[in-house]
């Protein structure tokens, strides 16, 4: 059997050999998506990638949903999905077309999605 002393050193040298690395990057996490005022506060959620899938709901500039992945603070809630395309007022108020979507946890498990150039994104 050790004695306390031993069983004291073996702890400590074992407390001494464990060392405390700092993550590398915070974690991001993922962002909220909303509409725009430069879309009449209109942003259509649908259970596809195209204009024809069904539209789920349609948010405002007042309420959020959820993104579903968070890969890096340059493409908010990305990857995009290539899916149909769509057009709607961008950003700095010209008409923009583009294919990008976005998933979204609208009614998570299954799969929803908003379009990537008519939303807004807050962390």
């Amino acid at each position: 059997m050790l004695s306390r002393a031993a069983v004291l050193a073996v702890c400590a040298g074992t407390i001494g050999a464990l060392t405390v690395v700092p993550a590398a990057a915070e974690e991001l996490e993922p962002a909220l998506v909303h509409a725009t005022p430069n879309n009449a506060c209109k942003l259509n959620v649908r259970d596809g990638t195209t204009m024809a899938a069904d539209k789920l709901v349609t948010l405002t500039c007042d309420n959020y949903t959820t993104c579903v992945h968070a890969e890096s603070p340059e493409q908010p809630c990305g990857p995009y999905v290539v899916g149909g395309t769509y057009s709607c007022v961008g950003p700095d108020d010209t008409q923009v077309t583009d294919n990008r979507w976005v998933e979204v946890a609208w009614r998570a498990p299954e799969k929803s999605y908003v379009a990537v150039a008519c939303a807004a994104f807050r962390s």
